[in-house]
């Protein structure tokens, strides 16, 4: 055999062990918990949320925090600003890395332009971009913060939202599942998160049992072939609420108790919507025309690396070998 077809044998082997090595790992190997708070707003209770954010602070776990600006479309100027007690309240954890500020749409009234409810979707793009404007812009003059993740009010836009969205420098989207067909995928520029599960109900009984249901359904995504990385838990903060208004200690007892549980799954780590505690640092996205959305892990970066480099190595030194046997060769004729 010559030195070229040698070199061709190496080189297709060192391509196949390489594939095969990053293909025999799984993807994605992180696992991620995120929670999602939808219906924050003013002129609601400020001690239910405030109950509720609680335990995410004494749980060391992140939360997104789906802010509806204008829940009042009566009413003029930026609502947020016009409850003072929210105001104070929401401007003292703004800082807060635990907190994410998202956008839960504009007036989260529906538009009854579809069959299913939406704020959104139906209306024109122009419409869409305006109210979506008007509604970063209240949350930036109020607390500070610009929102990086829309959510769509009723869990339902459509192409225009997201294109709105795009154009206004959102980065990540969330919804449910149904709203794009997809659970997580990467579309012009923005990451869409579908929400895995919804806890809570009015009654106590229907609240544990929404807990046990999300238990099944993170059992399911852990132990299971995962199509995504991140497992997103959903609630309003209203559902925390007793049949009075007050804050029901039970369903705050049960939502920390949870938490506890997912604290004794192995391989679990929080996360908020715009990824900024692990995966916005620990990930690295690359789009896959066969999978739609894949996330290599810097784990596994490494591996590919190490891989490549460890096959450049043995080609060179194939070659140096093969160009060391035949001068040997030729000085033995010599001799």
């Amino acid at each position: 055999m010559n030195r070229k077809a040698i070199l061709a044998l190496l080189l297709v082997s060192v391509i196949l062990c390489s594939t095969g090595v990053v293909s025999a790992q799984p993807a994605p190997t992180e696992k991620y918990i995120a929670f999602r708070d939808d219906d924050v707003q003013p002129f609601a209770s400020v001690d239910t949320l405030k109950a509720v954010n609680q335990v995410h602070i004494d749980e060391n776990v992140p939360v997104t925090l789906g802010i509806i600006p204008h829940p009042y479309p009566g009413g003029t100027g930026n609502e947020l600003l016009q409850d003072n007690q929210s105001l104070l309240y929401m401007r003292s954890i703004a800082t807060n890395p635990l907190f994410e500020f998202a956008q839960h749409g504009y007036t989260h009234i529906n538009d009854r332009l579809l069959p299913q409810a939406s704020e959104f979707a139906g209306r024109p793009y122009a419409q869409q971009l305006e109210l979506m404007q008007n509604g970063q812009a209240d949350i930036k003059e109020a607390f500070g913060v610009t929102p990086s993740t829309f959510i769509p009010p009723f869990d339902k836009g459509d192409n225009n939202t997201l294109k709105a969205a795009v154009a206004l420098g959102f980065t990540h989207y969330s919804s449910s599942p149904g709203d794009f067909h997809t659970v997580q995928s990467y579309e012009d520029g923005v990451t869409i998160e579908a929400a895995s599960v919804w806890i809570g109900a009015t009654n106590i009984t229907a609240f544990s049992a929404s807990i046990q249901a999300a238990k099944s359904a993170t059992e399911q995504f852990l132990n299971g072939p995962q199509s995504s990385d991140m497992f997103v838990v959903a609630y309003h903060v209203w559902a925390f609420d007793s049949a009075n208004g007050t804050v029901d200690a039970r369903k705050i007892e049960l939502l920390r108790n949870y938490i506890d549980w997912l604290k004794t799954l192995p391989g679990v780590q929080f996360e908020r919507l715009d990824r900024s505690q692990w995966g916005g640092s620990n990930a690295l996205v690359a789009l896959s025309s066969a999978v739609g959305l894949s996330v290599l892990s810097i784990r596994q970066s490494r591996l590919l690396v190490f891989v490549l480099v460890g096959s450049v190595a043995i080609v060179l030194f194939s070659t140096y070998a093969i160009a060391l046997h035949r001068r040997l060769r030729r000085s033995g004729r010599r001799d």
